[in-house]
């Protein structure tokens, strides 16, 4: 089974949350980038800024795609319960044998 990267996008006012599903689900690796900024679809201004003092954190996850599946179930229950405050799912493939593929592992 091939691995997949998630990103999700979140309102920082979320970070708890978002950590309690990393907890329950046994997440050991990721990658946290604070203080994302800019426009979701359906949401408001997240520019850190006075007039739009808001601000995004984004989360990136590489697992097992039955596991991935398993973390998207989970913020989209998250998703559901905080509608207004902006949460974005995109699940990418990371097949490194693939060889249309150019990511690369730099270790």
């Amino acid at each position: 089974m091939g691995k997949q990267l998630l990103i999700v996008i979140y309102n920082n006012i979320l970070e708890e949350e978002i950590n309690s599903v990393i907890s329950k689900t046994k997440i050991n690796g990721y990658t946290i980038i604070e203080n994302v900024k800019g426009k979701g679809k359906n949401s408001d201004f997240h520019l850190g800024t006075n007039v739009f003092p808001d601000l995004n954190n984004m989360l990136l996850i590489e697992e097992e795609k039955s596991k991935i599946e398993l973390l998207t179930e989970e913020f989209k229950k998250l998703k559901e319960k905080f509608i207004s405050e902006g949460l974005k799912l995109i699940t990418i493939s990371t097949e490194q044998d693939n060889q249309k593929n150019n990511n690369r592992d730099l270790r």
